[in-house]
């Protein structure tokens, strides 16, 4: 059996090495520099882990909800377990599972894992999605989207016809794609604010921790990308027509699009398309294998959104699985 180690803040460092280097399906998502953004008050943290011998064996980033069930991690897509490279064996990881269980009877009656899929994970999640439906686990499925791009060929080139269409109307009005600098910043977050209100939801994030996430916590896995119209008669003059909130998992060499916030203004052409394409080019041409979309789900994939489906597969994305597993005693 393995001790387990709840997490203290003087741990922080030992725990982002074990889930960046030392783990088969840690992503930054999951490390500390990336989670403790959130206020402390926001969540009650949960998390642990579990060592043998002095070397950690798997992180489980978590916390207690108010009803008292442990998630991992409210604050974060994906959040565990986190397996070690070198334990990532059927008898070891249902030892870890075991521990954890036990662990987790101690402070709660109900708990759900949401592990890294297997999109972003460095070996195939098969192992441990055995075992976690072996040892009595609930699966839910939630429904992303992943392309996969090649350096040598266009993405518009794996898209549908009516979608080519659609980006080709965007083409007459002198575009330009850049690299968001801060002061554009807010009004990128405007219009963010502006998409999600149609859904009845709010950003997860505010601006501030944007420009946090940006300049300290994830600079090197973060990008805000922009489109730009610019008035032919008036050259210095430009109109925001699009920004993305983008993450790179350059472990596995995945670019994720996190944030889309198109000028819901502009009817002339689709501003949505037309930054997707660029991104997407932008990230074929840097060496990305694959381009993921996120859910098109609600309610833990209880409720698809067909429409925002079928908007993803017009670019040739194909279906990916978020997993939820949920256990009470």
């Amino acid at each position: 059996m393995f001790s387990v180690l709840p997490y203290d803040s003087h741990l922080e460092a030992r725990w982002d090495r074990f889930v960046m280097n030392e783990s088969v399906n840690g992503t930054f998502l999951q490390t500390r520099r990336f989670l403790n953004y959130h206020p402390q008050e926001r969540f009650k943290d949960a998390s642990f882990m579990l060592e043998s011998s002095g070397v950690i064996v798997a992180a489980f980033p978590g916390n207690i909800t108010e009803s008292g069930e442990w998630i991992s991690h409210q604050g974060t897509t994906f959040g565990g377990p986190i397996i070690s490279k070198h334990f990532y064996t059927a008898e070891r990881v249902m030892h870890i599972m075991e521990c954890a269980e036990e662990h987790l009877k101690g402070i709660c009656k109900k708990f759900k894992m949401r592990p890294t899929s297997n999109l972003f994970s460095q070996e195939p999640t098969e192992l441990l999605e055995y075992v976690l439906e072996h040892r009595g686990y609930r699966r839910q499925t939630e429904l992303s989207a992943v392309c996969t791009l090649d350096a040598c060929t266009d993405p518009l080139e794996n898209c549908e016809k009516t979608c080519r269409s659609v980006f080709r109307k965007s083409l007459p009005f002198n575009l330009e794609y850049r690299d968001m600098t801060d002061a554009e910043m807010p009004e990128f977050y405007r219009h963010l604010c502006i998409s999600k209100a149609k859904h009845n939801v709010k950003p997860v994030h505010t601006l501030e921790e944007l420009l946090d996430l940006r300049h300290n916590r994830i600079a090197e896995e973060v990008k805000f990308r922009a489109l730009w119209m610019r008035d032919p008669n008036a050259p210095q003059k430009e109109t925001f027509t699009a920004g993305m909130m983008v993450f790179d998992f350059k472990q596995v060499n995945v670019r994720h699009a996190q944030y889309i916030a198109p000028n819901e203004e502009i009817h002339a052409f689709q501003p949505s398309t037309a930054i997707y394409v660029s991104v997407m080019r932008e990230a074929a041409k840097e060496g990305f294998k694959k381009f993921s979309w996120g859910i098109s789900t609600e309610d833990c994939g209880e409720y698809l959104n067909l429409p925002l489906f079928k908007f993803k597969e017009s670019f040739g994305a194909k279906a990916s699985l978020n997993l939820i597993y949920s256990k009470e005693f």
